[in-house]
């Protein structure tokens, strides 16, 4: 996911502290990673350019000597043949439809998909132990739908919901300007990576670091907890992943702004930094590690029509 960008200003910066013209300044550079997954994120950008700014474009691609991993250590007896064909849909070499109207679509497996008759949240979480949801989630392509699958599954939790409500403003000193964006319209605004207004919570709940807040003790961006207390000024937690597992955690309030925002404003919205972690994005899921997969596409084709997949290990 590193744009080459990244990629060449390591190389500049390597040269600059070492004092020399070698590749990343003499040093021995690892890159571990598998260009089947989600290339570097372009805004409104075409696959062209979504790959042109890869790595695989970048100028130091020609210093680069290639690895590969011969056998999958992770995968289990019988499930073989399901492995060879995600390679195959990651290398795109998998047979398409030639006719339309679903022409250029491949066929996904029956075990895998979910009928229209079928909630996909039954489908991941009915059979599991409330402990177990956390090595379960259901991957969206956008934040819509992973907010709305996040709230019908903390609806199936027991426990009494607790909600927490932010405080936003906008970064700026002219008065006339605040009064053109009333605070209920920066309410109703989540940007990405941003937790929404209205958090609800539930103890047992579980939840996903949004901002890193302790490297060093492995709280960072992407890191699940599970709720042990709700109180008004705090979370009180305990980390799931990481290096971190098992140790008991407050989260605070803080303030936070969207990183990269098409908004004509810099948004300040104060509240905890975190989300329930039942369904996430597919970008954001990158690097996580679940027992059972399901993968929500509200917009697939052809039009109006919903595909759920779910995958085990």
């Amino acid at each position: 996911m590193i744009p080459k960008h990244a990629l060449n200003a390591i190389d500049r910066l390597l040269k600059d502290v070492c004092n020399n013209n070698f590749p990343f300044g003499g040093k021995v550079i690892f890159f571990g990673g598998d260009f089947r997954q989600i290339l570097p994120v372009v805004k409104r950008g075409q696959p062209a350019e979504i790959v042109e700014s890869s790595i695989k474009c970048s100028l130091q691609r020609r210093w680069v000597q290639k690895f590969t991993l011969t056998e999958n250590m992770r995968v289990h007896d019988g499930e073989r043949e399901f492995s060879q064909w995600l390679l195959k849909l990651g290398s795109g070499t998998m047979p398409v439809k030639e006719e339309d109207p679903f022409k250029g679509c491949i066929k996904i497996p029956n075990q895998c998909i979910i009928r229209e008759n079928e909630s996909i949240v039954e489908k991941i979480f009915e059979d599991a132990d409330q402990n177990d949801y956390s090595k379960r989630v259901i991957l969206t392509p956008t934040n819509v739908y992973s907010l709305s699958i996040n709230e019908e599954v903390l609806e199936c939790l027991p426990s009494e919901v607790k909600i927490y409500l932010s405080a936003d403003q906008i970064d700026t000193d002219d008065l006339n300007e605040r009064n053109n964006f009333p605070v209920e319209f920066l309410n109703s605004l989540t940007p990405s990576g941003m937790p929404p207004h209205c958090l609800k919570l539930k103890i047992g709940c579980v939840i996903m670091l949004l901002r890193n807040l302790d490297l060093k003790a492995g709280l960072c961006n992407g890191t699940r907890m599970k709720v042990t207390a709700l109180q008004n000024n705090y979370i009180d937690a305990e980390v799931l992943t990481g290096v971190s597992g098992g140790k008991r955690v407050f989260v605070p309030r803080i303030q936070l702004a969207p990183s990269d925002s098409s908004l004509p404003f810099v948004l300040k919205h104060r509240q905890f930094p975190v989300r329930l972690a039942y369904s996430m994005t597919i970008n954001k899921s990158q690097g996580q590690t679940f027992d059972r997969v399901g993968v929500y596409l509200k917009t697939a084709f052809p039009p109006r029509s919903t595909i759920c997949c779910m995958f085990k290990n």
